[in-house]
C-alpha cells in the first residue's frame, strides 16, 4: 500500500538515534532507538537489478549498485546502509566447511544445498572433520579463495574488538542434512546427531579462532541467527543446540557483560523458557509472539521488534503506527526496547513506508 511520506528533520532523528542507541533499560535518551534492517532481498527489488547472478559474482558491479541504492536510501531516510566497497572474494561459510553446497540461480539470492545425504554420508563426514588439525580447517577456510580485510590496530597498538556470530545450530544442521533429513534423524539416530552437534560447535570455536588471528581482531560476544529453531521441540532443541549454544557462547562471551543476542523471526515461543537461560542481552523474534510475552519470559533482556515486516510492506501508515505504538506501550517504557521489525524489511516494502515507520518511531516512542 502506497502511503504519503511525513515530513520531518532526518539529520535531527539520526542524531537522536545516535543519543538513544546502546543504553537498555535506560530512559535517559530522546526515545526509543530504531533500527532497520534493509538486506540484498530488500535491494534486488528496490532497484529492479536485472540479474541477480551478476550481482553477487561481480564485486565492481554490485558496489555500483549499492552506491546507486544509497543515494535512493539518502535522498528518502537520510542514511546509507549498504557497503559501496569491492568486496574480496569470500572464505567459505560454517555450513560450506561441514559439506553444504553454496547455490546461486537467477531471481534469488546466494543459498546453502545439502551435502550430506544419508547417516552413512554423516558418519564419514564427521569421522573425516575430527580428524582435522587447525592448519586443515584453515586450508578448508580459504579453499575458495577467499580472503579477509586485516583490521587496523587502534592507537593504543591495542585489537579492535568484535562481535563474531552465525546462524543457529538448529538452522545449520537444516542447511547441511537437509531439513527433512534433520528431523528424522534427531529422532531416528540421536547418537549421531548428538555428534553432529558436537563436531558442529567445535567448528563453530575453531573457525572463529582462525578468522580471529587472520583478521587480528579481538572476538568478545556473540550472535545466532536461528530462524529454524521453531522446527524443534522444547526437548530435542535442548539435547541438540542447547549445548552447543551454550558452549560457543561460553567461549566468546564468558563475562555477564559480554553481548548475547538471538534473531529468530519464526513462531518459537515454545523454545523462550529455554532461551530465557542463556542470558541473552537482546533478542528478536517472530512478529506472531507479543512483545510482553517475550518480556515475561526475558525480563533482563533488551527486545528488538515487534513490527511485522508485512506490515510496512503491505498496511500502510495508520497500521505502522499502531504496531510501534503496542510496543512501546508493553515493553518502551523502561528503555528496553529498541523498535525494528521481526527480521528483515520485507522486498518490495517502498522507501515511503520505510520513512513512515521512522516517523511513527519519531513521534510515539519518546522519552524526552
Amino acid at each position: 500500500m502506497a502511503i504519503a511520506a511525513p515530513q520531518f528533520d532526518l539529520g535531527g532523528f539520526w542524531r537522536e538515534n545516535e543519543l538513544s542507541a546502546g543504553k537498555a533499560f535506560r530512559t535517559d535518551k530522546p526515545r526509543a532507538p530504531i533500527s532497520l534492517s534493509v538486506d540484498d532481498h530488500w535491494l534486488l527489488q528496490e532497484m529492479q537489478v536485472p540479474s541477480s547472478v551478476r550481482y553477487f559474482s561481480d564485486p565492481e558491479h554490485r558496489a555500483e549498485v549499492n552506491r546507486a541504492c544509497n543515494d535512493r536510501c539518502e535522498e528518502i531516510l537520510g542514511r546509507r546502509f549498504f557497503s559501496e566497497s569491492v568486496d574480496l572474494p569470500a572464505v567459505l561459510r560454517i555450513e560450506e566447511v561441514m559439506g553444504s553446497q553454496r547455490q546461486l540461480v537467477e531471481g534469488g539470492t546466494p543459498w546453502l544445498e545439502p551435502g550430506v545425504n544419508s547417516v552413512e554420508e554423516l558418519r564419514t563426514k564427521l569421522a573425516e572433520i575430527e580428524l582435522w588439525s587447525d592448519a586443515d580447517l584453515r586450508q578448508v577456510i580459504f579453499s575458495s579463495g577467499g580472503q579477509v580485510s586485516r583490521s587496523t590496530p587502534r592507537p593504543d597498538g591495542s585489537r579492535a574488538i568484535v562481535t563474531p556470530g552465525s546462524r543457529g545450530p538448529a538452522t545449520q544442521a537444516t542447511s547441511i542434512l537437509g531439513t527433512m533429513n534433520t528431523l528424522y534423524w534427531l529422532i531416528d539416530y540421536p547418537d549421531d546427531m548428538a555428534r553432529f552437534f558436537e563436531v558442529l560447535a567445535d567448528v563453530i570455536i575453531r573457525y572463529h579462532w582462525i578468522l580471529e588471528a587472520e583478521t587480528e581482531v579481538v572476538y568478545r560476544g556473540y550472535y545466532w541467527l536461528d530462524d529454524n529453531c521453531a522446527l524443534y521441540s522444547p526437548a530435542l532443541y535442548e539435547r541438540f543446540c542447547y549445548p552447543a549454544m551454550k558452549r560457543v557462547m561460553d567461549e566468546f562471551a564468558p563475562g555477564s557483560e559480554d553481548y548475547r543476542y538471538q534473531h529468530s523471526d519464526s513462531e518459537m515461543r515454545h523454545l523462550l523458557s529455554l532461551l530465557s537461560t542463556l542470558s541473552f542481552s537482546g533478542v528478536n523474534f517472530g512478529p506472531s509472539i507479543p512483545a510482553h510475552v517475550i518480556r515475561q519470559k526475558m525480563p533482563s533482556t533488551e527486545i528488538h521488534g515487534e513490527v511485522a515486516p508485512n506490515t510496512l510492506r503491505e498496511k500502510g501508515l495508520e497500521a505502522i503506527v499502531a504496531e510501534v505504538k503496542r510496543d512501546f506501550a508493553e515493553v518502551g517504557h523502561d528503555g528496553g526496547l529498541v523498535v525494528t521489525t521481526c527480521g528483515s524489511i520485507s522486498a518490495g516494502t517502498t522507501l515511503e513506508s520505510i520513512r513512515g515507520f521512522m516517523w511513527a518511531v519519531h513521534e510515539n516512542c519518546r522519552y524526552a
